[in-house]
This record gives C-alpha cells, structure tokens and sequence, in this order.
C-alpha cells in the first residue's frame, strides 16, 4: 500500500479531470472534461465535451455524474442534461484508479451493449479545480 487509506483526502478523486473517450470499433476519440466531487467514496459532478451526435446548433454537451469509488476503482453514470438531440439514456462508466490518483483507465457503456474505452487525467485537486473550472466557465462565456 502506498500509504493512501481508502478514504483519506489525499487519495479522494475531488477536482477538475481531463481525457477522451472512444467507441469500440475505432473512430476519433471524444476529449471530455469532468469536475469530480468525491465525498468519502460517494462520486458526483459534471461532464462537458464538443457535440458530436445533438442537434447541430449546440456547440457543447453537458452530463451529471452520480456513482462511487472503492481504493482504486470507479464506478458512475453519466446522464446528458436536456438539449435537441440529445438522448437521456444512462451511459455506465467503470475504471481503475491508479495509485497516485492522477489517472482512471475504463469502459463505459450502455445498457444495451454499445460500449468504449476512457482516459482520464487529473488536472487538479479540490479547491484548485474549482477556479480553473470557473475561469474556463468565464472564458467560454466571452
């Protein structure tokens, strides 16, 4: 063990994520972002990523997370926030943390079977992430 309890500050997945997603059987990967709360194991946040199947007109989409973590696994829905186009059918997601708490590594899929691969990095931690989420908010409203 890396000194990480499984519930300890240092070792909670709170802040601001980066990555891409993939759907199996190739294709471009999709780069999301999520700012992640973690509360003692209990997961939720948002999701933001380029439209890339809504109605045209959007530029962005948006997503709740909602789930739970063990010591180095992830576990958590995705459910897209209402827009044209856009479907509301949960999307699973399962990974494993690696033990620095800097990346998750899974598949994501839905309920029935359509599934792919993530990558997600760690940008940074708790209160820190809040402030680049919120300039990057400012910055996209500009």
């Amino acid at each position: 063990m890396t000194g990480h309890s499984a519930f300890s500050r240092d070792s909670d997945l709170t802040g601001l994520w980066s990555g891409e997603y993939w759907y199996d059987g190739g294709g471009q990967p999709t780069p999301f972002s999520a700012h992640i709360i973690d509360s003692l194991g209990s997961i939720t946040g948002t999701t933001l990523e380029p439209n890339t199947f809504a109605h045209p007109g959007l530029v962005e989409l948006s997503a709740d997370i909602s789930g739970q973590r063990g010591e180095l696994s992830v576990q958590f829905n995705k459910l897209y926030h209402p827009a044209p186009g856009v479907h509301r059918h949960p999307i699973f997601y399962a990974g494993t943390v690696d033990a620095n708490f800097t990346m998750i590594d899974g598949e994501w899929r839905f309920n029935n079977g359509f599934s792919g691969r993530f990558v997600l990095v760690r940008v940074s931690r708790g209160a820190q992430a809040a402030q680049i989420e919120r300039a990057v908010e400012l910055e996209a409203r500009r």
